[in-house]
C-alpha cells in the first residue's frame, strides 16, 4: 500500500486497516523501510526548518540537527525496544508471539505522533505535536487484537501492559535525548538549558 494511503486509512478508518495490515503481516524490515524511517523523517524535516527559521542560523543548525537525530532515535529506537518487550512478554495473554506483528503494530501506532510532526515547522506550536500523539494510544488499542491476538479475557490487559510499556520506552528515550541535548548546548556555550 503507499505510503500516504496508509496513513490516510490507520487514521481515519483503523478498524478496518489493521485487519489489511493483519492480512499483510510484512516483516519488521520491510516496515522499517517502507513506512516508519519515512514517517520519522516528517518531524526531522520539520525540526530542522522550524528551528532555522525561527532562531539565529548558526545555532539553529546544531540545534536542529541535534533535536531532529533524537527525534529518529525516540521513533525509531523507541518503536524497537517498545516492540522486544512487547513481544518478550506476548505469550503471557495468551496470543500469538510473532516479532514481525508486534513491530508492525507499535510501528503503525505512532503515525498520529509521525504526522503530528508538521507542526515542528512552526515551532511555536511545536507542543501540540504530543498531544496530537496520543491518538496512537487508540490505534493501540484497536491493533492488539488483530495484531497479537490476546484471549478475549485478556485483551484489555494486554492493552494496558503495552501502553505502559510504549509511555515508558518514549519517556527514557526522552529523558536521555534531552540529557544528550543539554550536554552538547551547555558545552556549545549557549548556555541554555531544556
Amino acid at each position: 500500500m503507499d505510503f500516504f494511503d496508509r496513513i490516510k486509512t490507520i487514521i481515519f478508518n483503523p478498524k478496518e486497516e489493521w485487519r489489511v495490515i493483519e492480512a499483510e503481516n510484512d516483516p519488521h524490515q520491510k516496515v522499517l523501510a517502507s513506512y516508519l524511517l519515512i514517517l520519522a523523517l516528517i518531524p526531522v524535516i520539520a525540526i530542522l526548518v522550524g528551528y532555522w527559521l525561527v532562531q539565529d542560523p548558526t545555532y539553529a543548525f546544531k540545534f536542529g540537527i541535534i533535536k531532529a537525530v533524537t527525534q529518529l532515535m525516540i521513533l525509531v529506537g523507541g518503536a524497537y525496544f517498545t516492540s522486544a518487550i512487547i513481544y518478550a512478554i506476548s505469550d503471557q495473554f495468551g496470543g500469538e508471539k510473532d516479532f514481525n506483528r508486534t513491530f508492525s503494530l507499535i510501528a503503525y501506532s505512532y503515525t498520529p505522533l509521525g504526522v503530528a510532526g508538521l507542526f515542528y515547522f512552526y515551532i511555536p506550536l511545536a507542543w501540540m505535536v504530543p498531544f496530537l500523539g496520543l491518538y496512537g494510544f487508540y490505534l493501540l488499542y484497536l491493533g492488539i487484537e488483530p495484531q497479537l491476538k490476546p484471549v478475549s479475557e485478556k485483551k484489555s490487559l494486554c492493552f494496558i501492559v503495552s501502553l505502559i510499556v510504549m509511555i515508558g520506552i518514549w519517556a527514557a528515550f526522552f529523558k536521555l535525548s534531552s540529557e544528550i541535548i543539554n550536554s552538547m548546548i551547555m558545552n556549545s556555550g549557549y548556555g541554555i538549558r531544556f
